[in-house]
């Protein structure tokens, strides 16, 4: 199936590796180099959502004050 080529900083990618290997690897196609993933085209979205999805829980940590 196509891929679409994303770049993404090393932190972000060592996430998105973590959830393929989690999943059966059933988002990335190819793992180019530190800063490039080949992501399969039906799975981008789900992909996506699921890193915003992380990125928001990483936020949540107890440092951060209850201002709004």
């Amino acid at each position: 199936s196509a891929g679409t080529l994303v770049k993404c900083d090393a932190s972000i990618k060592a996430m998105l590796v973590k959830m393929d290997e989690e999943n059966q690897h059933e988002f990335i196609i190819e793992d180019l180099d530190e800063e490039h993933v080949l992501v399969k085209d039906s799975k981008l979205a789900e992909l996506k959502q699921r890193l915003q999805n992380m990125m928001k829980e990483r936020l949540k940590e107890p440092e951060s004050s209850d201002s709004d």
